[in-house]
């Protein structure tokens, strides 16, 4: 595969659904340009419509910025990504794990909505209590109940979901950061999972840049004192 990539994404501090492909490719090695549209931002007021056909980000370009083939939506972009590079481990290489990691994506991808509304990902911010309520506390349980789950099932060859680093692994890298802002404590393996996912060094790179963002989105910092 040689043609370029350019993976457009917003506000690293903000947006969750760009950072899933950006870790899954820079963890497992798969060279792209990144292009940045701030939200609330005149670069995204005049070129969202160019740079995405459904004015959302992520958005994945193969070949020219605008001009050639775009795939969008976080989990179309994980699975073109898969037919391009079938060798970089995007899903687990067995079968049953490949199912699995896949439902999980798709899972969160259509659901937890009382914890992706109440806890929006904010890697500046601290605001521990903050977002809880009873169908977030089922959300969370949920969740980690499948991380616990998964791990004994199929984790045995390695720290993440499945072993070796995938898709589901970058799927709930934002997750684990969540459960940091807003003081989320876990235990057993759902806590040694989170640690796992905030120590990889994509995640490392990527909360670095976010820190270094000084844009407020009033939208995404519910709880921030208004400016």
């Amino acid at each position: 595969m040689t043609t370029a990539l350019t993976l457009v994404i917003a506000n690293k501090n903000y947006s969750s659904w760009s950072s899933r492909p950006w870790l899954a490719m820079t963890e497992l090695g798969i060279a792209f340009q990144e292009r940045m549209l701030k939200f609330e931002s005149n670069d995204w007021a005049q070129n969202i419509a160019t740079l995405s056909p459904s004015r959302l980000v992520p958005v994945l370009w193969e070949g020219d910025l605008g001009r050639g083939f775009a795939s969008f939506d976080t989990l179309a972009i994980l699975e073109r990504l898969h037919e391009l590079y079938p060798d970089k481990g995007i899903w687990p290489r067995d079968a049953k794990a490949r199912a699995r990691a896949r439902s999980l994506a798709a899972d969160f991808h259509a659901g937890y909505r009382a914890l992706r509304g109440a806890m929006p990902m904010n890697l500046r911010g601290r605001y521990p209590g903050k977002g809880m309520s009873p169908e977030v506390a089922r959300d969370i349980e949920g969740l980690t109940g499948h991380w616990t789950r998964t791990r004994r099932d199929f984790g045995a060859s390695g720290p993440f979901l499945f072993g070796p680093y995938c898709a589901a692994d970058a799927y709930f890298t934002p997750v684990a950061s969540r459960f940091v802002t807003y003081g989320v404590a876990l235990e057993g393996e759902a806590r040694s999972y989170q640690q796992t996912l905030l120590g990889t060094a994509s995640f490392a790179a990527w909360r670095k840049a976010a820190l270094e963002e000084s844009e407020f989105v009033a939208a995404d910092e519910p709880y921030a004192q208004p400016r």
